[in-house]
């Protein structure tokens, strides 16, 4: 029977696995995703005594069998995707650490590496879901082109004067530890107690790295996925053969009652 429950526990393990790559794989060309990766831990093991006590008689020999395994989380990997060139004056890449503020539903802030970016009725710079990039930045009516600079100043220049003119700042924010980031959907993410509290990059560091005219690829390796997936698949039918046998095992222990 121990093996029956052992098994299921793999194949329920390996099934979690194979969707969450199905998700990865369905995000392949998804502006801004990350990928993510499972994390896995044995349960509890069974000390089982067998044979007499040790050459120091401080305990019987004995053996710990395990009773499967588990899935403990799963975490997005935010390496970098590939850039790659749009053309619209709007669209901002990031080339380094960091995340997008907007403002959500009911003033909770939501961050995201999706750098689509679109005016409103108002001129005010939102994302392909209408949310406002936070601080605010709002594009005059009359402007003609808009320069977004790696710092992240927004510059505008109009058609009687092209001298630039600031209009405002693209602000990014880091995390101490950015997988611990809530997923909510629509390339959003929310702050959690593991992520801890966003912090305010400073442009005068160094660190704030924004393309204009290119977006941020998903960083989803295909090869790599599809690996994942052949191993996962594997798995799923090796851990329900063990159920096929254990089935057999104890089908010919009730024939000999016979």
């Amino acid at each position: 029977m121990r093996a029956l429950y052992t098994a299921a526990t793999g194949m329920s393990a390996q099934q979690l696995r194979i969707d969450n790559i199905a998700n990865n794989l369905a995000n392949v060309s998804t502006t801004g995703y990350k990928k993510s990766r499972e994390s896995f831990e044995d349960l509890m093991y069974q000390n089982m005594p067998v044979g007499s006590a040790s050459v120091d008689n401080l305990k019987p020999v004995s053996v710990d069998v395990g009773t499967g395994t588990r899935l403990v989380g799963i975490a997005k990997d935010f390496r970098p995707g590939e850039m790659a060139y749009s053309g619209n004056e709007l669209d901002v890449a990031i080339g380094s650490r960091g995340f997008f503020t907007f403002e959500g539903p009911g003033g909770v802030e939501r961050y995201s590496r999706d750098g689509r970016f679109f005016r409103n009725g108002d001129g005010e710079i939102v994302n392909s879901s209408g949310l406002r990039l936070d601080p605010g930045i709002q594009i005059p009516e009359d402007a003609n082109s808009v320069v977004i600079n790696q710092d992240g100043t927004v510059q505008v220049t109009f058609i009687d004067n092209t001298e630039l003119v600031t209009v405002g700042e693209i602000q990014l924010v880091d995390f101490i530890n950015p997988s611990g980031l809530k997923a909510v959907g629509g390339n959003m993410y929310m702050v959690t107690p593991e992520s801890g509290e966003p912090l305010i990059m400073d442009p005068d560091d160094g660190f704030v790295n924004l393309q204009q005219g290119f977006i941020e690829n998903s960083n989803v390796d295909v090869a790599e996925e599809l690996i994942n997936m052949i191993v996962a698949q594997r798995s799923f039918e090796l851990t329900s053969k063990v159920v096929e046998t254990a089935d057999q095992t104890m089908q010919v222990v009730n024939n000999l009652k016979r």
